[in-house]
């Protein structure tokens, strides 16, 4: 009869460890391109582009931010 070593061990561990990762990331992408997370790139390309921000919550912002600096210099 084969005795394990310790090694082995660790072997099995990690390849087991490894195929169960790749059958979880198989499973998400299945999954992602049947759900069509990936069907609007031409609008999620720009979407890092966007603030987000409306102008007028951008000048109160600055107005703050500036009333703050003024504070902490008197």
């Amino acid at each position: 009869m084969l005795a394990m070593t310790p090694n082995d061990a660790v072997l099995v561990v990690w390849v087991a460890v490894a195929a169960l990762s790749l059958l979880a990331v198989t499973a998400v992408l299945v999954w992602a391109v049947r759900s069509g997370q990936f069907s609007r790139q031409d609008h999620c390309r720009y979407l890092p582009l966007e603030s987000g921000i409306p102008q007028d919550q951008m000048g109160s912002a600055k107005v703050r931010s500036a009333e703050k600096k003024s504070r902490r210099n008197n």
